[in-house]
């Protein structure tokens, strides 16, 4: 393994995913650099490609892009926020990358860049944080140069295994309801998480504009043991920088009081479970 993917790795073990045991940082560690693989894979970069890595968050595709040209053309790593670039900056730096990478502040739906300018645009887990879709797709294809190429990823989370699918039902009073809340948040129309499947993103593209459409669908799963530790994390931990950790949205539909009493049930019943997460992913790939 790279230098450049030592970095980049370590600080996922040591940050992002520090609430989690070793065996849970692993697999989600593995899990992304297959995703990176999968999608870079799907670009089909060229020799000379200009990429803009959109969302970049800590460089996982634009640093996996930049090491794939080696050398030639160029990649844009392009974030909506500062510090996710200023975190790119570090491992630029310590890399001793001086040349074939540019930084970029700029939101999907409003990209600073001119026209026909890039060849390949590559996303991971982006849209599912924009509430309107087709904006941001719109502006993919603007920068697009002709017969240009998008590779993404997105979860299709409205599907994901929810929690009364794990539980017993018997040891839960309310069980009825917290199927009926879980259903609700998982469909919440306002919700960008959850306000789109791989049928209307295949519709937006071809509402932007993109041509041979091709979506590829797959269910990553996650086994595991359950350490009743991890509960709290599980519902404290906001999804995004924007959106609310899932404790909060289930207050929504139910008191604080009764929420503390679901979570503390739910401990005591996965407590060396050895459960299985399911999550339906979308590959899409498309051209200008």
């Amino acid at each position: 393994m790279s230098e450049l993917v030592n970095t980049w790795t370590e600080w996922l073990k040591s940050s992002r995913f520090s609430y989690m045991n070793e065996i849970q940082k692993q697999q989600a560690l593995l899990w992304l650099l297959n995703v990176r693989d999968n999608i870079l894979d799907r670009a089909a970069l060229k020799q000379g490609d200009t990429v803009l890595d959109i969302g970049t968050g800590t460089g996982l595709l634009g640093f996996g892009a930049y090491e794939r040209l080696n050398g030639s053309g160029e990649v844009i790593l392009s974030d909506a926020f500062a510090d996710c670039l200023a975190e790119c900056r570090k491992i630029a730096e310590k890399c001793k990358i001086v040349e074939g990478l540019e930084f970029l502040q700029s939101e999907a739906s409003d990209i600073r860049l001119p026209d026909n300018s890039v060849d390949v645009i590559v996303m991971r887990s982006v849209l599912v944080h924009i509430p309107e879709k087709l904006p941001s797709l719109l502006e993919c294809c603007r920068v697009l140069r002709k017969n240009g190429r998008i590779s993404i990823f997105e979860p299709i989370i409205k599907r994901n295994t929810r929690y009364y699918e794990l539980i017993n039902p018997d040891k839960f009073p309310n069980y009825l309801r917290i199927k009926e809340i879980e259903d609700k948040i998982a469909s919440d129309p306002d919700d960008p998480l959850v306000n789109f499947d791989e049928h209307t993103l295949k519709n937006d593209f071809i509402n932007a504009g993109f041509k041979n459409i091709d979506v590829n669908m797959s269910t990553e799963s996650s086994t595991y043991e359950v350490d009743p530790a991890m509960i709290d994390p599980w519902f404290n931990t906001p999804p995004s920088p924007d959106r609310p950790p899932l404790k909060q949205r289930f207050m929504q539909f139910m008191p604080e009081s009764e929420v503390n009493e679901f979570l503390e049930l739910l401990k005591a019943d996965l407590a060396g479970s050895t459960i299985t997460l399911n999550s339906p992913t979308a590959y899409i790939y498309a051209e200008k």
